[in-house]
Parts: structure tokens; C-alpha cells; sequence
């Protein structure tokens, strides 16, 4: 039996970044700053995230035996992360993402899903017949059946299970009974409850609807506009950093990534918040993918003067 600390169960894509000052309008030909290509995918951001603070992450993947498969695997092997547990196919090619981001660190995000989506019910079964580990973290961008497999088996084996509903269009209610944290950003938030999060009232109005659904522990996260903790009938805001957003790209997955790595060490949601809110802010304020992710000293300098910071 194989330990871990983290599995990370979701999508790896070949990003494509496309740096412009505004958004093309439609039909309109621009210019723009830059075009490079990097590892993405939010399980793959996430499994990146937790494996920099220091844990024995293993990703719980599917690409295609090409070269942007084979790039993206020996990323994670170079960044000390467990690849036995990827699901390789010969007949389809690896998943991919075109992200463009204006002058505000705002993004834009065309996905095409192919691997990801051939992620299957059996071999995601196979793997936790295989493993021992203390959390998992699971997103929406890989099969249905992938994922329910996943959760039934954390749950299972009485793994802690945190679930990142991103995109909002892969959400189904049923992973909730399975789930000991959700965390939604505004959007999702939203999709989820009808209800928009913009405050602290707003945003616990949300999570008692979304705690309802059968989740034990909620985070909804309203950007600079901080998030909110909600737990056995309880709640605690945390405000954001005031930080100049470069790009936002994967700071969510690096989030959720701190959050799991900080948590499953120290069983304390609230310091692994303000953890992780630490970890996104140095992510936003950076250009750039899985080498803007802070490390943990650079987090662990500025952490024990966490309520002394600036905020929005």
C-alpha cells in the first residue's frame, strides 16, 4: 500500500498564456503582449501547490502518450510529485487551455477537456485500492464517474475530502454527501445558491444554504473581498490582502492546494484560511504559472504577522 499525504484527483492541460492590455472585441484583430506555453490544469495547479509546502502529493490524472503528455508528467516528477497513478492513453491526445489575461491580471479561459474527460470510473477505483492517504482534493474538470468514484472511496476509507467546484458547469449536488469541505468561489457560490456573495452576510447566507446540501465545512471565497468560513452552525471572515493582481490564473487552485497541505499537518481550518489566503496573494501578485506559486518560507515571513497586514 502506497502513502501519501495528498492525492490530488483532476485535470492536467498544456496552458497556453496570451498576455493582452483589453479583450479583443469580437471580430477585432490585436496585438498582444506576449504568448508562452506552461503546465496547467487545476488539479495539476493544485498537486503543484501542496507538493511545494512540503508534502508527498500523488496526481490522480489522465493525458495522452504525446508530447505535451510526456511534458507534463515529468513537470510533476520534477517537482518531487508521484506520477504512477496517471492514466495514460495512446488514442487521445493530452487536454489543453488558452488563457488570456489583460492588463488587470484577469483572465479568460477556453478549455478543450479530451484526456481529462477519459478519465475512468475503474482506474480511479484501482488507485485507491492501491493507497493510504490523509486528504484528497478533487475539482470538476475530469469524468463524472472519475469523480464520484474518487469521493466514494475517500469516503470509504475516511480520507478528509475537499472539493473545489470549478467550472460551475461540471457541479452535481450528489459529491456535496460525500465532501468535508467545499470551496466555492463567488460564481460557483452563486450557481450553487442563487445568491451572490459580496460580503460576510451575503456569503453566510450561502454557506448555510450550500451546509444544507450535506457539506460539514464550507469556505466561499469572494476574492478581495475576503472569505468565509462556516462550520457546525458558526462562521468567521477572513479579509483579503491588499495586493496588486498581476494575474489571477490558478490562484484558487493555489488556494485550495495551501489549504489541504497547512490543514491535514496542523487539523486547524482557521489557521490553514489564513494560510492559504498568504499563499493566493503572493500567486496574484506574480506573472505566471506554477513558478508563481510562493514557497513556504516566503509564506511562513509574513504568516505570523497575518492580522497586522493591509487588507481590502
Amino acid at each position: 500500500m502506497s502513502q501519501y499525504d495528498i492525492a490530488v484527483l483532476g485535470s492536467m492541460n498544456m496552458d497556453i498564456f496570451v498576455q493582452v492590455k483589453d479583450f479583443p472585441k469580437n471580430g477585432e484583430n490585436s496585438f498582444c503582449e506576449g504568448i508562452f506555453p506552461a503546465p496547467g490544469g487545476k488539479g495539476n495547479n493544485q498537486a503543484v501547490s501542496a507538493a511545494k509546502f512540503g508534502k508527498k502529493v500523488t496526481m490522480i490524472g489522465c493525458i495522452g502518450n504525446d508530447s505535451a503528455g510526456k511534458q507534463l508528467k515529468e513537470n510533476l516528477e520534477n517537482r518531487n510529485i508521484d506520477t504512477s497513478n496517471l492514466l495514460i492513453l495512446d488514442d487521445i491526445i493530452t487536454s489543453s487551455c488558452c488563457a488570456i489575461i489583460d492588463k488587470n491580471g484577469d483572465n479568460t479561459l477556453l478549455v478543450n477537456m479530451t484526456a481529462n474527460l477519459a478519465l475512468s470510473e475503474a482506474h480511479v477505483t484501482n488507485v485507491f485500492n492501491k493507497i493510504d492517504v490523509k486528504a484528497l482534493l478533487v475539482q470538476m474538470e475530469t469524468s463524472k464517474e472519475s469523480i464520484l468514484a474518487g469521493l466514494k472511496a475517500a469516503k470509504k476509507k475516511g480520507i478528509f475530502t475537499i472539493i473545489d467546484p470549478a467550472p460551475v458547469n461540471g457541479i452535481d449536488e450528489q459529491y456535496f454527501h460525500y465532501a468535508d469541505l467545499i470551496v466555492p468561489n463567488s460564481n460557483e457560490t452563486k450557481f450553487i445558491t442563487n445568491i451572490e456573495p459580496t460580503d460576510e452576510a451575503s456569503a453566510l447566507e450561502a454557506a448555510k444554504i450550500i451546509a444544507d446540501k450535506g457539506v460539514k465545512n464550507v469556505i466561499v471565497k469572494m476574492g478581495q473581498n475576503g472569505c468565509l468560513l462556516y462550520q457546525k452552525g458558526h462562521s468567521q471572515f477572513y479579509p483579503s490582502m491588499k495586493v496588486k493582481a498581476v494575474d489571477t490564473v490558478g490562484a484558487g487552485d493555489c488556494f485550495a492546494g495551501a489549504l489541504a497541505s497547512h490543514f491535514i499537518e496542523h487539523d486547524d481550518l482557521d489557521a490553514a484560511i489564513k494560510f492559504a489566503h498568504i499563499a493566493a496573494g503572493f500567486k496574484v501578485s506574480r506573472f505566471g504559472g506554477h513558478d508563481a506559486i510562493p514557497t513556504l518560507a516566503e509564506i511562513n515571513s509574513v504568516l505570523t504577522k497575518y492580522t497586522e497586514l493591509s487588507y481590502v
